[in-house]
Protein backbone atom coordinates (compact mmCIF):
# COMPACT_ATOMS: atom_id res chain seq x y z
CA UNK A 1 0.00 0.00 0.00
CA UNK A 2 0.78 3.40 -1.02
CA UNK A 3 1.93 5.87 1.73
CA UNK A 4 -1.00 8.15 0.99
CA UNK A 5 -3.77 5.47 1.45
CA UNK A 6 -2.32 4.40 4.90
CA UNK A 7 -2.57 8.13 5.67
CA UNK A 8 -6.17 8.48 4.63
CA UNK A 9 -7.10 5.43 6.94
CA UNK A 10 -5.22 6.63 9.47
CA UNK A 11 -7.98 8.69 12.26
CA UNK A 12 -6.12 11.71 14.55
CA UNK A 13 -5.96 10.65 18.09
CA UNK A 14 -7.81 13.52 19.56
CA UNK A 15 -10.39 12.30 17.01
CA UNK A 16 -10.81 8.71 18.22
CA UNK A 17 -10.86 9.93 21.46
CA UNK A 18 -13.59 12.14 21.47
CA UNK A 19 -17.59 10.20 22.00
CA UNK A 20 -21.09 12.25 21.12
CA UNK A 21 -24.22 11.31 22.58
CA UNK A 22 -25.97 12.93 20.34
CA UNK A 23 -24.59 12.53 16.03
CA UNK A 24 -21.61 15.19 15.60
CA UNK A 25 -22.94 18.79 14.67
CA UNK A 26 -21.56 22.03 13.48
CA UNK A 27 -21.42 22.62 17.90
CA UNK A 28 -19.28 20.16 18.37
CA UNK A 29 -16.93 21.45 16.07
CA UNK A 30 -17.65 24.70 18.16
CA UNK A 31 -16.68 22.97 21.33
CA UNK A 32 -13.23 22.17 19.81
CA UNK A 33 -12.84 26.06 18.97
CA UNK A 34 -13.60 26.50 22.63
CA UNK A 35 -10.60 23.98 23.89
CA UNK A 36 -8.27 25.15 21.40
CA UNK A 37 -9.05 29.13 22.56
CA UNK A 38 -8.30 27.78 26.06
CA UNK A 39 -5.40 25.50 25.28
CA UNK A 40 -4.14 29.06 24.04
CA UNK A 41 -4.02 30.15 27.33
CA UNK A 42 -1.97 27.76 28.95
CA UNK A 43 0.49 29.70 31.07
CA UNK A 44 -0.40 33.40 29.95
CA UNK A 45 -0.26 35.85 32.90
CA UNK A 46 -3.12 37.47 31.04
CA UNK A 47 -6.21 36.65 29.33
CA UNK A 48 -6.36 39.09 26.04
CA UNK A 49 -8.98 38.43 23.61
CA UNK A 50 -8.72 40.80 20.20
CA UNK A 51 -6.62 43.26 22.36
CA UNK A 52 -8.99 43.80 24.99
CA UNK A 53 -8.34 42.76 28.61
CA UNK A 54 -10.67 40.03 30.01
CA UNK A 55 -10.71 39.02 33.90
CA UNK A 56 -8.27 36.91 34.87
CA UNK A 57 -9.90 34.19 37.31
CA UNK A 58 -11.48 30.69 36.49
CA UNK A 59 -14.47 32.09 35.08
CA UNK A 60 -13.11 35.03 33.04
CA UNK A 61 -10.78 32.39 31.19
CA UNK A 62 -14.07 30.55 30.44
CA UNK A 63 -15.62 33.71 29.03
CA UNK A 64 -12.37 34.43 26.99
CA UNK A 65 -12.21 31.24 25.55
CA UNK A 66 -15.43 31.35 24.30
CA UNK A 67 -14.89 34.99 23.33
CA UNK A 68 -12.05 34.32 21.09
CA UNK A 69 -13.79 31.08 19.81
CA UNK A 70 -16.32 33.43 18.58
CA UNK A 71 -19.08 33.11 21.08
CA UNK A 72 -20.20 35.99 23.31
CA UNK A 73 -20.35 34.73 26.93
CA UNK A 74 -20.02 36.53 30.18
CA UNK A 75 -20.87 36.27 33.64
CA UNK A 76 -19.05 34.36 37.36
CA UNK A 77 -19.32 30.29 37.83
CA UNK A 78 -23.01 30.51 39.25
CA UNK A 79 -24.17 32.85 36.53
CA UNK A 80 -22.71 30.47 33.57
CA UNK A 81 -24.50 27.21 35.37
CA UNK A 82 -27.88 29.03 34.99
CA UNK A 83 -26.96 30.14 31.43
CA UNK A 84 -26.40 26.34 30.85
CA UNK A 85 -29.32 25.41 32.84
CA UNK A 86 -31.78 28.11 31.03
CA UNK A 87 -30.24 26.93 27.66
CA UNK A 88 -31.02 23.05 28.29
CA UNK A 89 -27.39 22.34 28.03
CA UNK A 90 -26.45 21.55 31.69
CA UNK A 91 -26.17 17.59 31.94
CA UNK A 92 -24.05 14.85 34.38
CA UNK A 93 -22.94 13.06 31.30
CA UNK A 94 -19.68 10.78 32.43
CA UNK A 95 -18.35 11.57 28.90
CA UNK A 96 -18.49 15.24 28.41
CA UNK A 97 -18.07 16.83 25.12
CA UNK A 98 -14.97 18.38 24.21
CA UNK A 99 -15.70 22.46 25.16
CA UNK A 100 -17.90 22.25 27.91
CA UNK A 101 -17.43 23.84 30.62
CA UNK A 102 -17.16 21.99 33.68
CA UNK A 103 -18.72 23.44 36.97
CA UNK A 104 -17.48 22.43 40.25
CA UNK A 105 -18.77 22.68 44.40
CA UNK A 106 -16.46 23.08 47.27
CA UNK A 107 -13.53 23.75 45.94
CA UNK A 108 -12.76 26.10 48.08
CA UNK A 109 -14.40 27.49 52.06
CA UNK A 110 -15.77 30.70 50.16
CA UNK A 111 -17.90 31.84 53.22
CA UNK A 112 -15.40 30.89 55.54
CA UNK A 113 -17.62 29.31 57.75
CA UNK A 114 -15.84 25.42 57.67
CA UNK A 115 -18.73 23.95 55.91
CA UNK A 116 -18.71 21.90 52.46
CA UNK A 117 -21.60 24.00 51.49
CA UNK A 118 -19.82 26.57 48.54
CA UNK A 119 -21.95 26.53 45.26
CA UNK A 120 -20.06 26.53 41.85
CA UNK A 121 -17.00 27.79 43.54
CA UNK A 122 -14.73 26.87 39.93
CA UNK A 123 -15.36 26.05 36.65
CA UNK A 124 -12.93 24.56 33.81
CA UNK A 125 -13.18 23.65 30.17
CA UNK A 126 -12.69 20.00 28.83
CA UNK A 127 -10.04 19.93 26.38
CA UNK A 128 -9.70 15.92 25.47
CA UNK A 129 -11.92 12.94 26.45
CA UNK A 130 -10.34 9.53 26.06
CA UNK A 131 -11.78 5.95 25.69
CA UNK A 132 -11.87 5.35 29.08
CA UNK A 133 -13.70 8.04 30.64
CA UNK A 134 -10.60 10.19 31.05
CA UNK A 135 -11.05 13.69 31.10
CA UNK A 136 -8.56 16.44 30.38
CA UNK A 137 -9.45 20.34 31.86
CA UNK A 138 -7.98 23.33 31.31
CA UNK A 139 -8.38 25.97 33.97
CA UNK A 140 -7.58 28.79 35.89
CA UNK A 141 -6.12 28.26 39.58
CA UNK A 142 -3.91 28.56 42.32
CA UNK A 143 -0.76 28.27 39.76
CA UNK A 144 -2.28 30.20 37.03
CA UNK A 145 -3.90 28.55 33.55
CA UNK A 146 -2.79 24.73 33.44
CA UNK A 147 -4.62 21.02 32.97
CA UNK A 148 -6.50 18.85 35.59
CA UNK A 149 -7.37 15.09 34.20
CA UNK A 150 -10.98 13.84 36.17
CA UNK A 151 -12.95 10.50 35.47
CA UNK A 152 -16.18 10.32 36.00
CA UNK A 153 -16.55 6.68 36.27
CA UNK A 154 -13.97 6.78 39.02
CA UNK A 155 -14.32 9.83 40.81
CA UNK A 156 -12.77 9.06 43.88
CA UNK A 157 -9.12 7.40 42.56
CA UNK A 158 -6.36 9.37 41.90
CA UNK A 159 -4.72 7.19 39.28
CA UNK A 160 -5.77 3.26 37.54
CA UNK A 161 -4.14 0.10 39.03
CA UNK A 162 -1.68 0.60 35.81
CA UNK A 163 -0.53 4.29 37.78
CA UNK A 164 -2.62 6.15 34.76
CA UNK A 165 -3.94 9.72 36.58
CA UNK A 166 -7.49 9.97 36.78
CA UNK A 167 -7.93 12.38 39.32
CA UNK A 168 -6.45 15.89 39.72
CA UNK A 169 -6.52 17.25 43.23
CA UNK A 170 -8.56 20.87 43.66
CA UNK A 171 -9.16 21.29 47.04
CA UNK A 172 -6.34 21.95 49.32
CA UNK A 173 -6.59 21.99 53.21
CA UNK A 174 -6.90 19.26 56.28
CA UNK A 175 -10.77 19.12 56.60
CA UNK A 176 -10.99 15.51 55.49
CA UNK A 177 -13.60 15.74 52.96
CA UNK A 178 -13.19 15.14 49.37
CA UNK A 179 -10.34 16.94 47.56
CA UNK A 180 -10.48 15.30 43.54
CA UNK A 181 -11.98 16.72 40.82
CA UNK A 182 -14.27 13.61 40.44
CA UNK A 183 -15.40 14.39 43.50
CA UNK A 184 -16.25 17.79 43.45
CA UNK A 185 -17.46 17.93 40.12
CA UNK A 186 -20.90 18.82 39.79
CA UNK A 187 -21.73 18.82 36.27
CA UNK A 188 -20.86 20.08 32.80
CA UNK A 189 -22.79 23.26 30.33
CA UNK A 190 -22.63 22.51 26.60
CA UNK A 191 -22.50 26.49 26.18
CA UNK A 192 -20.64 26.59 22.87
CA UNK A 193 -23.91 25.68 21.45
CA UNK A 194 -24.89 29.32 22.01
CA UNK A 195 -23.43 30.35 19.18
CA UNK A 196 -25.79 28.05 17.05
CA UNK A 197 -28.76 29.21 18.83
CA UNK A 198 -28.61 32.67 17.91
CA UNK A 199 -27.43 32.49 14.58
CA UNK A 200 -30.48 30.09 14.23
CA UNK A 201 -32.77 32.38 16.11
CA UNK A 202 -31.70 35.46 13.85
CA UNK A 203 -33.14 33.51 10.78
CA UNK A 204 -36.66 34.09 12.01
Amino acid sequence: AKVGSERVAYTPPEREAIEHVEPASKGTRQGRKVARAAESFLGKKRLVVDGEKQRYDCSGMICAAHKKAGIPLSGSSKTLFEQAQDMGVYHKRKRPDVGDVAFFDNTWDRNKNGRRDDKLTHVAIVETVERDGTITLIHLGGSGITRLVMNMRHPSKRTSTDGKKWNSVLRKGKDNGPVLTGELCRGFGSLWSIRDRQLASNDY
